[in-house]
């Protein structure tokens, strides 16, 4: 079987990502469209606008044959382990072609520096230590010791989803031949009919109509209440000892201690925790990671185990093609979270896939 894949959060679903859907079906031809979407959380730590099983649905209408749920504890990881779990995920597929948008229509530039990064030579580690030494993330140190190695290439890891699109290919490596790529050029259309998943939640959140940017399908009748999410977040790591904090995902260099002396009463005020080395989506992920209880050990449970996805929406005309090959994957693949034993290797993890959901449920009553 010919499949597409897809990451995704749809946060929500917008007509850049129908487009996209659209231009898969049409370029790549596959028999199969497969979308891998975050759970309750996004990348960059922020809690989703409505439930996954809601915004799995939204994919199926536009277009998808099955979407399968990105294990929380790699969604709340920077983009190099992001993208490590969301192919780790798709691995269960077998063959298939990898898809994204991207700033770039030159895929050989992207895999160029993708490359690059990957081997990353000595020049390249003794300029990474130069700018961690400085303060700088892994990320943006990445990015200054590229600029400086190779200024032709640096603007392209500048955009967003050209950084992402890279990762992947360095995550894919791994997989050798079962990966074939296709990128799709993301053009702006000036605001007519596109807008970022992040511009949309900026119209909910000041009470503007924003239906005119997402297919017809997309529904969000009571967005997730962040003031509750931040009240949530915020306790849990109010209420953690120092020792408990420096368990907890993302967590380093001593960052622990500063959080149980800063005093903050809302998630707002532990987002002033941002530095060069901490950025605001890291802080942002700290806060999720607290909430939910992905510590340090859960994270290396998750590399050491085979991988496992539970199912969130399916077409019916493909389901029993599509979960015969699940099925037969090296992996844990489930119908629903009940079907994973409580002796599962992976079984904690799933755990926090559920403990995600619980909070997104709170926050949305």
């Amino acid at each position: 079987m010919k499949i597409a894949a897809i990451i995704a959060e749809y946060n929500p679903l917008h007509n850049g990502h129908l487009k996209l859907i659209k231009k898969v079906r049409r370029e790549v031809k596959p028999e199969a469209l497969v979308i891998v979407i975050s759970g309750s959380f996004t990348e960059r730590g922020d809690i989703c606008v409505a439930d996954k099983y809601t915004r799995a649905k939204w994919a199926v209408d536009c277009g998808a044959d099955l979407v399968i749920e990105l294990p929380t504890v790699y969604t709340l990881s920077p983009a190099k382990s992001f993208a490590e779990g969301a192919l780790k995920t798709l691995s269960m597929l077998g063959e298939f072609t990898l898809c994204f948008g991207t700033e770039t229509k030159e895929f050989e530039e992207l895999s160029y520096v993708a490359e690059f990064m990957r081997s990353e030579s000595r020049e390249m580690s003794n300029m990474l230590r130069g700018y961690l030494s400085e303060g700088y993330s892994v990320a943006k140190s990445r990015t200054l010791a590229l600029d400086m190695i190779h200024p032709d290439y640096a603007n392209l890891v500048k955009s967003p989803n050209n950084i992402l699109a890279i990762e992947y290919l360095k995550a894919g490596s791994a997989y050798g031949d079962k990966v074939q790529y296709h990128n799709v050029e993301r053009k702006p259309d000036n605001n007519k009919t596109i807008l970022s998943s992040t511009k949309i939640r900026n119209l909910m959140k000041e009470g503007k109509d924003w239906s005119a940017f997402v297919p017809e399908c997309v529904k969000v009748e009571r967005p997730t209440d962040l003031t509750k999410y931040g009240t949530v977040s915020t306790y849990a790591m109010r209420t953690r000892t120092p020792e408990q904090l420096a368990e907890i995902a993302n967590i380093s260099e001593g960052l622990e201690n500063r959080i149980a002396k800063t005093d903050f009463n809302s998630l707002e005020e532990f987002l002033l925790l941002t530095t060069k080395r901490y950025t605001r989506s890291t802080i942002k992920r700290i806060a999720a990671c607290s909430a939910v209880g992905i510590t340090k050990e859960l994270v290396e449970l998750a590399r050491a185990n085979k991988p496992y996805t539970t199912v969130l929406a399916v077409n019916e005309r493909k389901k029993k093609a599509l979960f015969s090959l699940l099925a037969a994957a090296d992996g844990y693949f489930y119908y629903k979270p009940s079907d994973c034993p409580s002796d599962s290797p992976v079984r904690p993890l799933l755990d926090v896939d559920l403990r995600a959901a619980k909070i997104l449920r709170l926050c949305a009553e």
